[in-house]
């Protein structure tokens, strides 16, 4: 007995079908792991930042520099105090940048309500300056 009448005498086919399933469910299994390795970053990361704010992990703590959501004279106070450091006119990477280092949670919230309130003003080739009157007296607003 030889070739395809031999597959079918000894189950050759439902061998075959069941080592490719294995195979195919390893490799997805495998991808899957994979994919989560970010996820896996990230929950150390802010289980080791918690840790070294002397809080339990998962507990966001705001830090008393960072504006409150949705006050726009604080925010222009604070970030104000960013964008001086930063060269004029500035790329909203660099004014990113600088929330990250200065740790703001939410800068995209923040710098968003600042290009609403017209308080960033767009340059026109993708950098961004502040408004004159808010940079003399930023408490107005």
């Amino acid at each position: 007995m030889y070739g395809l009448e031999a597959i079918t005498h000894y189950n050759g086919w439902a061998q075959a079908i069941i080592g490719a399933t294995i195979v195919l469910a390893g490799l997805s299994a495998l991808s899957f792991a994979i994919s989560q390795i970010r996820v896996l970053a990230e929950y150390l990361e802010r289980r080791k930042s918690a840790s070294e704010n002397g809080g339990p992990p998962g507990l966001v703590r705001l830090s008393p520099e960072e504006p409150a959501p949705g006050d726009l004279a604080q925010t222009i106070r604070k970030y104000q105090q960013l964008v001086q450091r930063l060269a004029s006119p500035f790329s909203l990477q660099d004014l990113y940048a600088a929330c990250r280092k200065h740790g703001f949670r939410h800068p995209h919230q923040s710098i968003k309500m600042l290009r609403e309130a017209g308080v960033l003003q767009a340059t026109g080739d993708g950098t961004f300056t502040w408004r004159p009157d808010v940079v003399s007296n930023p408490i107005s607003h």
